[in-house]
């Protein structure tokens, strides 16, 4: 296997994409995590409205495929009553968990993340007060150590059903770059295909990641979503469970083959 170039391996990706017809910058568009770290950097304020759409879109994220989200966003943002906290703190849970199912957008913990919604609520409340608003404590230390102070149980600010990629999705969605370990990030980038982060340890992965950005020039924001159209269903879908390693340009930079 050749010695990994960042930059070599992330032309690899989009010459790839872009010889089978895949849009993924208009993809990258649309998933609106790049567009919201330019509006971090322009000093942008997300509302707790933001803050809570960022956190519902990631829950309903779990082990499912994004496109019919993408394409029922207008129907879940009415669902959702536009994120509006005080609607949504006594939203009946049962209601949203059969609507977001009559669009097909639930997923396996569909029920448990409704159930527990308004207990997140809440608990972005409480931190917004803590902090004076949800932007200065998502900013107030890198984004590992926030993702980890939602996730963990022995934090006092543990979001329910929110692991540590989730929160990383979280993070993404208002701005803050970094990168969502899922799936399909750890098969495309772990050591099994073309070994840039470690296939365990959540924080390494984080800052592996993070450094392989660097040294390709952009953000990990952009990076993780390049990669995760790669492998994803219904996008790229080249890079995933049983890759099509015939068309992809990366074959000597991959321990797959």
């Amino acid at each position: 296997m050749q010695p990994k170039d960042p930059k070599i391996i992330v032309e690899g990706v989009k010459s790839t994409l872009e010889n089978n017809a895949i849009d993924f910058e208009t993809i990258i568009n649309n998933l609106g995590q790049v567009e919201a770290s330019k509006k971090r950097n322009d000093r942008i304020q997300f509302t707790i409205n933001d803050h809570l759409r960022a956190l519902i879109l990631a829950m309903l994220s779990v082990q499912r495929p994004w496109k019919p989200i993408m394409e029922n966003m207008d129907k879940i943002d009415e669902i959702f009553y536009f994120y509006d906290p005080n609607r949504l703190e006594k939203a009946d849970s049962e209601s949203l968990i059969t609507e977001i199912k009559a669009i097909k957008c639930g997923n396996r913990s569909i029920n448990y993340q409704m159930k527990h919604l308004s207990d997140n609520i809440k608990q972005l409340q409480k931190i917004e007060l803590e902090y004076g608003s949800l932007d200065n404590f998502v900013m107030n230390n890198p984004p590992e150590k926030v993702a980890k102070m939602l996730h963990s149980s022995n934090s006092e600010y543990e979001l329910k059903g929110i692991g540590p990629a989730l929160a990383m999705e979280y993070l993404k969605s208002v701005g803050i770059a970094s990168v969502k370990p899922d799936l399909h990030i750890i098969r495309i980038c772990g050591p099994g295909r073309l070994d840039i982060i470690p296939e365990k340890n959540a924080e390494k992965q984080f800052t592996a990641f993070k450094e392989f950005a660097k040294k390709a020039n952009l953000t990990s924001t952009y990076l993780d979503n390049l990669f995760w159209i790669f492998g994803a269903k219904n996008f790229g879908e080249i890079c995933s469970i049983n890759p099509k390693c015939e068309i992809c340009e990366l074959k000597e930079y991959c321990n797959y083959i």
